[in-house]
């Protein structure tokens, strides 16, 4: 455990990680929007969510307890890792699909999500791991 003490700020910025995680799970769709009732999967919106807890990882470097540093840091590789299992799954389901679907219109919607969330998920992930 760390020695130094959580400033009111950093009680703020831990529910706001916290809720953004949670927010995060939901557009992976690994757990139900308790609004709805429903799990649905939202990649655009989930890597959106995640940049968001990149960029407060980045800015909350000095002047942060190391204990919420950690949350901040396991919260985002968990995140990063669910999301890059919901990029393959989302590229092997457009390979699955019959090849009909989506013929007319040039590509299906997994396909082009596929390939621009790829490319950002491996690229956060990489720049995780060099973080950490």
């Amino acid at each position: 455990m760390s020695n130094q003490e959580m400033s009111k700020h950093d009680h703020v910025l831990a529910g706001l990680m916290f809720s953004l995680q949670a927010a995060a799970m939901q557009q992976l769709g690994k757990v139900q929007d308790p609004a709805t009732g429903e799990v649905a999967v939202q990649l655009d919106q989930a890597r959106a969510t995640i940049d968001v807890l990149e960029m407060l990882k980045a800015k909350c470097r000095t002047d942060t307890p190391d204990d919420l540093l950690r949350a901040l840091d396991g919260a985002v590789m968990d995140l990063q890792l669910n999301y890059m299992d919901e990029v393959k799954k989302s590229r092997k389901a457009a390979a699955e699909a019959p090849a009909e679907v989506g013929t007319e219109a040039g590509e299906t919607d997994g396909e082009t999500d596929g390939e621009t969330d790829g490319e950002t998920g491996t690229e956060a992930a990489g720049e995780a791991g060099n973080e950490a």
